[in-house]
């Protein structure tokens, strides 16, 4: 990746329904009702083929989603023009250590190294209705679909790009369902579209020192 990764947490239905009663007391008090950003910063950016470093002590989970590639300078873009501004959509995972509050920033489960493996990008008409599938060991886990968000990808670049300059490179990961695949040292995580020519994206958990 050569530009800043973006995401947004609580963009999928499976995920404002889990959390509905929570975020209807203290210290929240109502659901969000703008999207809720968070970065994946330089550090935890990994290559197609590469390890996902596993922290001792730790449980950890695989966020396979869908990333959408900036391809020119978007500022202030109406959802009905994204197109115009978008290079190519790829694989993700948004690897974390599993979520407890979403009242302050998740650095720590969200910002370690190798968290965000990153596919190849290529361009696709439309992406409402992808099924993403998550495979452990070559057998299936996890699927979900696009048609599911909360916010369609354009929305989320509309949403993003009003208060952020996205630049050529940067990308937006749209979210993951509120049910996420544990991943264990060893494990071969492989993250496919079904029907589309994403290319899959597939690492190799691997255990780390404290």
């Amino acid at each position: 990746m050569k530009g800043t990764v973006f995401s947004v947490a609580l963009n999928h239905r499976s995920q404002l329904d889990a959390w509905d009663q929570a975020f209807r007391t203290a210290p929240y008090q109502t659901p969000p009702k703008t999207p809720v950003w968070f970065i994946k910063p330089r550090n935890t950016h990994l290559i197609n083929g590469g390890s996902i470093p596993f922290p001792v002590g730790e449980t950890v989970q695989s966020g396979a989603t869908l990333a959408v590639v900036i391809g020119s300078t978007a500022r202030k873009v109406p959802a009905a023009n994204v197109a115009d501004y978008i290079a190519g959509y790829a694989l993700a995972n948004d690897v974390s250590l599993p979520e407890t509050s979403f009242y302050r920033p998740a650095i720590k489960a969200k910002c370690r190294d190798g968290f965000c493996p990153f596919g190849e990008v290529v361009p696709l008409s439309n992406v409402d209705q992808l099924e993403i599938v998550t495979e452990i060991n070559g057998v299936e886990q996890d699927r979900w679909s696009t048609a599911d968000l909360v916010r369609s990808a354009p929305e989320l670049i509309a949403a993003i790009s009003d208060f952020i300059t996205l630049q050529p490179g940067d990308a937006v990961l749209v979210g993951t369902p509120h049910q996420r695949v544990e991943i264990k040292p060893g494990d071969r995580v492989t993250v496919r579209a079904v029907g589309s020519p994403l290319p899959a994206l597939t690492n190799h958990v691997m255990q780390i020192g404290e």
